[in-house]
């Protein structure tokens, strides 16, 4: 039988093919949040952030913020126990996200968010204290 020019295939669709990073699928608007990550997490988001800017000539700033913006939606979408949590109605936005020290800062999206370098301290050196006199 012969496939006429209206005719679906079956089964899945094809997969687009990926011309870049996957954080730059996507323009949000900006909120500026502080928080702390992990060393080794830290070192790696800037080689990944590092290797999106090289690659399409996107300012340190943009490239971080896309790609820690995709990589916590790709986070949130994922989360099936996320969903529920979220279908059942509770919400305790405020409380939580203030009892745990994050701020969300609204900034103007025009304005990129200023570069972040990560420097992990070495868990080797000694902390020492200094006494008043």
């Amino acid at each position: 039988m012969k496939r006429g020019s209206g005719t679906r295939g079956v089964g899945r669709p094809k997969a687009r093919v990926q011309t870049g990073p996957l954080v730059l699928e996507g323009n949000r608007s900006r909120a500026k949040l502080e928080l702390e990550i992990g060393a080794e997490t830290a070192g790696e988001l800037t080689d990944y952030a590092r290797w999106v800017e090289l690659s399409f000539s996107l300012a340190t700033g943009d490239a971080l913020f896309t790609t820690v913006d995709y990589a916590l939606r790709e986070l949130f979408r994922r989360d099936r126990l996320w969903h529920e949590h979220r279908k059942k109605g509770d919400r305790w936005r405020s409380s939580t996200s203030s009892a745990a020290g994050l701020t969300a800062d609204p900034s103007p999206a025009s304005l990129p968010p200023p570069p972040v370098v990560a420097r992990p301290v070495p868990s080797s050196t000694p902390v020492t204290e200094k006494k008043a006199p």
